[in-house]
């Protein structure tokens, strides 16, 4: 059979147009289809990427907003101080770096369709258009976000946090009062958790010119969570408001196939999140990097098996890391506002700050969270009445 392409790409956002950018490389002949008009829009993430993000992509100076060096951490009566003199993070304008990744890949010789796909045949590989028209390759990825298409033609189910977040201008001093702290406001961030929104949690990042994105994720409908982030912005701060976006984080299930027949799923699509902070852009370029050398196998050899390794090594390199943070999460879901104060004032008495500030990884939580378990502390800061369902949790 003749194919249109090598490769067809389902969604041109940034895990889409990097794995594009790989595939062009090994010479294959990529596709890339885009539903959106305007590559990045709208905006529906936090827009943060841990210092880790040169070992796997690109970030050119000029998408860096700012840089952050610790954070603030916050229960209803209690604070937490971790960070480092040097930057652990960047805040990045995530619509620029979107656009910035597509553009190197039709820069690299991947073509990219504006059009909806409806869906796709994976043993055939067909790709529908809502136009009623179709194009045909030898591999279909899906990196089509969190209510893929393509996963759901494999047969996936999906679950989702919503997600929701305000652009918000605030100033310093304002800040300075939240954090009882007049550290400079803008190299570090904010995350608060409270009894009605954990295993999800509130953030605050600073931008340029007192401007933050204030946002969370939770169980909550986004209407709720808009209310939720009103309230707490009302109580805390004088604020203007000056965009509102909303979206989705899909819950990692390892059920989930990434791999079937003709097709492969990176990203959202594959549910690839991290379950503690929600975030996983670093992992999906990981992936885009892994899944690269077996599909450009794959159709090398015209042998779709070989597609399979790919999610072989996915769940040998993060499977342990993701169960850690299912912990954690199943953890964070036995507390109310009360435990949540005993232990943040348990932490700081036990030099919890300077352990996080040392083991800390945004994209690495069970290093901090195995220090905790070989020092003793999960079970001296947490309330004893709930030892026994946390002992459950992890293991013991």
């Amino acid at each position: 059979m003749n194919y249109d392409y090598d490769v067809v790409i389902v969604g041109a956002g940034p895990v889409g147009s990097t794995i594009a950018f790989y595939l062009a490389q090994n010479d294959l002949n990529v596709v890339m289809v885009e539903k959106k008009t305007h590559i990045g829009y709208p905006l529906q993430c936090a827009g943060i990427l841990s210092k880790h993000i040169f070992e796997y992509n690109e970030l050119p100076d000029e998408i860096i907003i700012n840089t952050i060096n610790g954070a603030f951490l916050h229960s209803k009566n209690h604070i937490l101080n971790v960070g480092t003199d040097e930057s652990v993070a960047y805040v990045i304008d995530r619509v620029g770096y979107d656009q910035f990744l597509s553009n190197r890949a039709i820069q690299n010789g991947v073509r990219l369709i504006n059009k909806k796909v409806i869906d796709v045949d994976i043993e055939k590989g067909i790709t529908y258009f809502s136009d009623e028209q179709s194009i045909t390759s030898k591999v279909i990825i899906g990196c089509d976000g969190s209510n893929s298409t393509v996963s759901k033609t494999i047969g996936n189910m999906q679950q989702n946090f919503n997600a929701s977040q305000i652009l918000v201008s605030i100033n310093d001093e304002d800040m300075d009062n939240f954090r009882k702290s007049n550290r400079k406001s803008v190299d570090y961030v904010d995350v608060c958790f409270y009894e009605d929104i954990v295993p999800g949690f509130l953030w605050i990042i600073p931008l340029q010119n007192n401007t933050c994105r204030v946002g969370l994720f939770s169980n909550d409908s986004h209407r709720q969570q808009n209310t939720i982030i009103t309230d707490f912005l009302n109580e805390n701060f004088e604020y203007e408001i000056i965009e509102k976006y909303k979206g989705f984080i899909p819950i990692f299930n390892n059920k989930n196939q990434l791999v079937k027949k003709r097709a492969i799923l990176i990203g959202d699509a594959a549910s690839q999140i991290k379950p503690t902070t929600g975030g996983g852009l670093l992992i999906a370029f990981d992936c885009c990097k892994i899944a690269s050398k077996y599909i450009t196998d794959a159709i090398k050899k015209d042998n779709m098996e070989l597609l399979k390794g790919y999610q072989k090594e996915f769940n040998k390199k993060y499977s342990k890391e993701f169960s850690y943070q299912f912990k954690v999460h199943k953890t964070l879901n036995l507390f109310n506002d009360n435990d949540l104060d005993y232990i943040f004032e348990k932490a700081k008495e036990s030099d919890c700050e300077n352990i996080i500030s040392e083991y800390g990884d945004m994209d690495n939580q069970s290093k901090v969270v195995k220090e905790f378990i070989k020092r003793g502390l999960i079970f001296k800061i947490t309330p004893k009445f709930l030892f026994k369902k946390i002992m459950n949790i992890f293991g013991f």
